[in-house]
């Protein structure tokens, strides 16, 4: 197919701005012409932009022949917009075609698990490679603070996503098996489709154009930084972009740093008076083996001796693996806040039930448990390596904007008593034991 009819083509496939940013991208990767693309020029351009493998595979799906004996040494400007069009409107079998072609399974009834997970593996880096060189990308703030991608995080990140295939990762299996797995991994279609969009528009002289009422986050905008030099991030990249997609769309577009113990120290009063009223949380802790873990809170944490929080709540672990465990709906055990009562538990607490939770921080600060089965997450395991656990690092993030208060500086939909004013002081109190006589003088209803 020469010029004319590929172009001809291709303008009943895309809008104008499409065909532009097409155009471009083909000019630019065959040297100027708009007719002439070969494989090695494709990959040379495109490696310089996103994942070598990733590029060669792309490259083995557009120049597939499309008749047997067949071999393609051109490609036209239609075909070589596929790949964007399949990511922006192709239905799952489009993508699951484009998917096994690029791994050399178009022609075979099973595709292979290690395959797979390269693949997945390259988009996942090609993501972090076309963020890091975009323009006005939100990752430079994260990066400036610390946070890195080591090939043995995103090799868990690609792990944790394929966890949704099964147990059994060193075998062919069906391809009706991929097919149920792109229907279950939001996540992978996300970035499968992010990075395809920036390829095209980047090589292309055009900006990603965003609708904001129907873009999913996927890098959350990082708020209220840490300006300190003691500083050293727990996680790093792979973790916030995996564990960002489990949280609710609406809280997926802003991480705000409220606590880390290397700047505020080992302090539970401390953390206490940082977190409380400030909305939907994360914790992520560092045991003494190294385990990376924790939990997301969905409601604010105030001081009491009843479990509060609902069925978005989650736990996870981040390292060595990554998995993510959400609400049975068993009990509503999802988070336990309390201090200073001699026939309760003293700390904070997320799952199981009092002595045997899913995670536990004890109010002492410094240790904490996880037990080896917890009812109230699925598919849980027990998130340390050991039941009882010393913390070696601890970070608190909130997510989401920051909640709105009423006149009186009540957190909106949350009732306070004037009591609960310093939160720092009070735990600190609590802590040493201290009782808060005029803790009956509460007005009625606090405590509901």
């Amino acid at each position: 197919m020469g010029n004319a009819s590929g172009k001809k083509d291709a303008d009943n496939v895309y809008t104008s701005e499409e065909l532009r940013f097409l155009e471009t991208a083909y000019r630019n990767a065959s040297g100027g012409s708009l007719d002439k693309l070969t494989s090695d020029r494709l990959v040379e351009s495109w490696s310089q932009t996103i994942d070598r493998s990733l590029a060669i595979g792309t490259a083995q799906f557009l120049f597939m022949p499309t008749k047997p004996g067949q071999h393609n040494m051109n490609i036209p400007l239609k075909r070589f917009g596929e790949p964007y069009y399949i990511m922006e409107r192709g239905s799952i079998d489009m993508k699951m075609h484009f998917l096994l072609t690029s791994m050399q399974r178009a022609q075979t009834e099973s595709f292979n698990i290690k395959e797979l997970e390269h693949y997945v593996h390259s988009v996942i880096k090609s993501y972090l490679m076309l963020e890091s060189t975009a323009k006005g990308s939100g990752i430079k703030d994260w990066q400036d603070l610390g946070f890195i991608t080591t090939e043995r995080s995103s090799c868990a990140f690609a792990k944790g996503l394929m966890r949704n295939i099964g147990k059994d990762l060193d075998h062919n299996m069906p391809n009706e098996t991929l097919e149920r797995w792109l229907h279950l991994t939001p996540q992978f279609l996300q970035l499968w489709r992010e990075v395809y969009a920036q390829l095209y528009t980047r090589h292309g002289g055009s900006k990603r154009s965003h609708i904001k009422e129907v873009e999913i986050c996927i890098l959350p905008q990082l708020c209220d930084a840490p300006h300190s030099s003691h500083y050293r991030p727990i996680i790093e990249l792979p973790h916030v972009l995996y564990i960002n997609a489990q949280l609710p769309r609406e809280m997926r577009h802003k991480w705000r740093f409220l606590f880390s113990s290397k700047i505020h120290g080992e302090s539970f009063s401390t953390m206490l008076g940082k977190m409380l009223d400030k909305g939907p949380t994360l914790f992520f802790i560092e045991d003494e083996d190294q385990y990376i873990f924790g939990g997301y809170a969905p409601e604010s944490w105030a001081l009491k001796p009843q479990f509060a929080g609902d069925d978005t709540s989650l736990l996870f672990t981040l390292s060595p693996a990554m998995r993510c465990f959400s609400s049975t709906g068993y009990n509503d055990h999802y988070q336990y806040l309390n201090l200073n009562q001699q026939t309760m538990p003293n700390g904070l607490g997320m799952g199981g039930q009092f002595e045997f939770w899913g995670l536990w921080l004890d109010c002492m600060f410094g240790e904490g448990q996880s037990v080896e089965s917890c009812t109230t997450y699925g598919d849980y395991v027990q998130l340390s390596k050991r039941k009882q656990f010393k913390i070696r690092n601890l970070e608190v993030w909130a997510v989401g904007d920051l909640p709105v208060k009423d006149e009186e500086g009540n957190v909106e939909g949350q009732k306070r008593s004037v009591l609960d004013g310093n939160l720092e002081d009070r735990a600190m109190l609590e802590i040493a034991g201290k009782q808060m006589h005029s803790d009956g003088l509460r007005e009625p209803g606090m405590d509901d």
